[in-house]
């Protein structure tokens, strides 16, 4: 097998980890935030929204569109002043097309953020 192969095969098992990874500690967070809500309203406390909001569950949309945004904006940006770098024709327009989706979703959740009238 050509050893050229191995670098995309890699990134793309790794990338898969990640994202799994990722969904499934957040869904194990938001599964403990539920399990304490709903311990808290069998035992018939108040949920306060300082209470929520030390759980996490009150975060406001609105802010975390615009840190999102601005996140994936960066990433963007990083990646197309990182093509500067390269010298082949390949290697800079892969590096561009790559960096054109998070461009564009950053664009996008900083659009959301302006919008939102919440």
């Amino acid at each position: 097998m050509n050893e050229g192969l191995w670098i995309p095969i890699v990134l793309f098992i790794v990338t898969g980890f990640c994202t799994v990874a990722f969904f499934f500690f957040n869904h194990k967070n938001r599964d403990a935030i539920m399990n304490t809500v709903q311990k808290s309203m069998d035992t018939g406390s108040d949920l306060t929204p300082d209470l929520l909001a030390k759980l996490g569950a009150a975060i406001n949309p609105k802010i975390r569109d615009m840190r999102r945004g601005i996140v994936l904006l960066s990433i963007g940006i990083a990646g197309l002043l990182c093509s500067i770098f390269f010298m082949d024709a390949d290697v800079v327009s892969g590096i561009r097309a790559g960096s054109v989706f998070p461009l564009m979703m950053g664009l996008g959740f900083l659009l959301v953020w302006k919008l939102n009238k919440d």
